[in-house]
């Protein structure tokens, strides 16, 4: 199915733009259950040696990366502008064995009201600073909710990407979700992040393929590249981009 870039004026409308996929919201990237697997298992090990007491994640959709580390720490808070998406996630959570160590709340990641400052020990953005509006300031209020020596930790797409720098223009292809996506590179990511205060620890890249945004075919021919940028160490081959940033006293 061929993705079409849908306008976007204001964060209401990103908003409206997420209520409507949460009732139906899952990976169309692959075979979803694995694919969780990989991203927590990259997660795991950008969220080592971080204190254990709050982890927020912000962006937070569903819950699906939030709930499977809620046993990792003493309480965990999601945030989501979308309150569809964050009423999927309470139904999760009343689910959950530690349900009443898991908050949810509706907040955009511009304005984290809900999180008071230097509260979490880790905060998490998965999938999701790709579609704020302003991320330096998404960024800025990660900042101000870390705990000093606090950890941000962040999968998303990567602005270099051979498919969204050549690949899809020359083939006509939208690659935004929204008007306003704003896919990063390593050099901006890492400019971002200490503008907002952040010591960069690590920014590297992670396998992503956004199959549900393309042709059956594309996404074998991106996989097979893929295969080449992780052997090789080409940035540019790889979809994805990670980032650990500090938050130092």
């Amino acid at each position: 199915m061929r993705l079409r870039t849908t306008p976007i004026k204001n964060l209401d409308d990103v908003r409206v733009f997420f209520d409507r996929l949460a009732p139906a919201y899952r990976d169309s990237h692959g075979k979803a259950e694995k694919l969780l697997r990989y991203r927590l298992g990259i997660i795991a090990c950008l969220l080592e040696s971080t204190g254990r007491g709050v982890l927020v994640e912000i962006g937070c959709g569903t819950g699906m990366h939030l709930f499977p580390l809620a046993d990792r720490f003493e309480r965990v808070h999601g945030t989501d502008l979308s309150p569809a998406m964050i009423e999927q996630a309470e139904n999760f959570r009343l689910r959950h064995p530690r349900a009443e160590h898991i908050r949810l709340s509706v907040a955009p990641a511009e304005s984290l009201t809900p999180v008071g400052d230097a509260e979490a020990d880790a905060v998490l953005c998965v999938g999701a600073l790709e579609h704020m509006l302003d991320q330096g300031r998404a960024l800025r209020e990660a900042f101000r909710v870390l705990k000093p020596g606090g950890v941000f930790v962040c999968l998303t797409p990567n602005g270099d990407y051979v498919w969204y720098v050549s690949l899809a223009p020359r083939l006509k292809l939208d690659t935004r979700h929204l008007s306003t996506d704003r896919f990063l590179g390593r050099k901006e990511l890492s400019e971002l992040l200490d503008s907002a205060g952040f010591e960069v620890d690590r920014v590297g890249c992670w396998t992503f393929i956004p199959r549900g945004d393309m042709p059956v075919h594309l996404g074998r021919v991106l996989t097979l590249l893929d295969g080449v940028g992780r052997l090789l160490h080409i940035p540019s081959l790889r979809g994805g981009l990670y980032c650990r940033a500090v938050k130092r006293a």
